[in-house]
């Protein structure tokens, strides 16, 4: 039997002993007291590990620890910063138990309140969510009350900037170094990522039939720059098909690589396509820095490496190569994701639809 009293403060307290440890359940009168701890017997019942003293700083470190060993690097040091920034300072000092969707909706309220983008909302619930759905796995509580609540809508403002053809050729003209120079030519001419292209190895490149497998990355984790043996999802690791001028490019960077190694004996061999003056990788952040650079001397200001990549894509869509050609390309999850990307190419290639529309007749 629970035993009850009331304390000097005036609060009443109720006790029980659940695992050889003594539980205690305050409230302002003997009926609250009860039904505080009626209520955590009720949720200990259907949770073998449920603990009503858990908070979400507490689960949130927990959950990082688990999450740590099937995500890049990145993606870890993203979720880490999101919850620190915008996660615990609200939210962080209630019970992972009694959390509930007011709780959710009030918090991402606060961040459209603040100005935040609804990619940055709907990324914090997104973490939220992932947070107790694994609670609910683990059985520490028993429903994920974020389930409830809609994800907040994206919605998108920034405009994509691409180039031209005519634009590449000014942009790359820019480029003063012939190994920068070869790295922005097959950024052009993959679409792949900062992070890919600097964690790109000899051994993936199969000269015999022109392909290109992205197996690993470079990437920057709490200011240091390490190469990371996962890409940013199952999709992203793939190979795809170059043209013989991007492989002869590569080619030709083999040999700048080749020569620099003979005659630097501190070299590290890390087998990169575009190592640093050593052999180590290149920080990411110095190509963030040049394509600025260079994007700007063509009068293209707020052109970013990530707008390579979609420049490339827009680029084989209106040649009419199909959208899934192009995610499995780009490495995208899923199809939607290159539909939503894209879909304002869709009325450019509107204009080449009549030819095609005659043979039809």
């Amino acid at each position: 039997m629970a035993r009850i009293k009331q304390r000097s403060d005036g609060r009443y307290v109720a006790t029980t002993v659940i695992n050889g440890k003594r539980k205690y359940f305050y409230g302002a009168t003997e009926r609250e007291a009860l039904m505080s701890k009626e209520e955590f017997l009720k949720q200990s019942i259907n949770c073998e590990y449920y603990d009503g003293d858990l908070t979400i700083t507490a689960w949130a470190s927990k959950w990082l620890e688990i999450k740590a060993k099937n995500i890049a690097p990145t993606t870890y040091a993203s979720y880490k910063r999101m919850i620190k920034t915008y996660i615990i300072p609200k939210i962080g000092f209630i019970k992972l138990a009694k959390l509930n969707i007011n709780h959710i909706r009030t918090l991402i309220n606060d961040c459209a309140d603040q100005g935040l983008s609804t990619r940055i909302q709907g990324y914090i619930y997104t973490l939220i969510n992932s947070m107790l759905k694994q609670a609910v796995l683990d059985e520490i509580i028993n429903k994920n009350v974020a389930s409830k609540m809609k994800k907040p809508k994206l919605i998108k403002k920034k405009k994509m900037i691409t180039l031209i053809q005519k634009e590449i050729k000014a942009f790359i003209k820019q480029i003063e170094s012939e190994e920068l120079k070869i790295l922005f030519k097959l950024a052009f001419a993959t679409g792949l990522r900062r992070s890919e292209i600097l964690g790109l190895r000899w051994s993936d490149i199969n000269t015999r039939n022109n392909t290109i497998s992205v197996a690993q990355t470079v990437v920057k984790v709490d200011g240091r720059i390490i190469i990371s043996p996962t890409t940013k999802t199952a999709s992203s690791r793939r190979t795809i098909t170059i043209d013989d001028i991007t492989m002869n490019e590569l080619k030709k960077q083999r040999v700048l690589v080749q020569s620099r190694r003979v005659k630097e004996f501190r070299w590290i061999n890390n087998d990169l396509v575009f190592p640093n003056r050593i052999g180590k990788p290149l920080n990411p952040d110095s190509l963030t820095f040049y394509c600025r650079k260079y994007a700007a001397a063509i009068g293209k200001k707020g052109f970013t490496f990530h707008y390579i990549r979609h420049t490339h894509a827009t680029s084989l869509l209106e040649q009419g190569v199909n959208f899934k050609v192009v995610q499995v390309r780009l490495g995208h999850s899923s199809f939607k994701e290159t539909m939503d990307t894209y879909s304002h190419v869709t009325p450019i290639m509107e204009f080449d639809i009549a030819p095609k529309l005659k043979k039809l007749r």
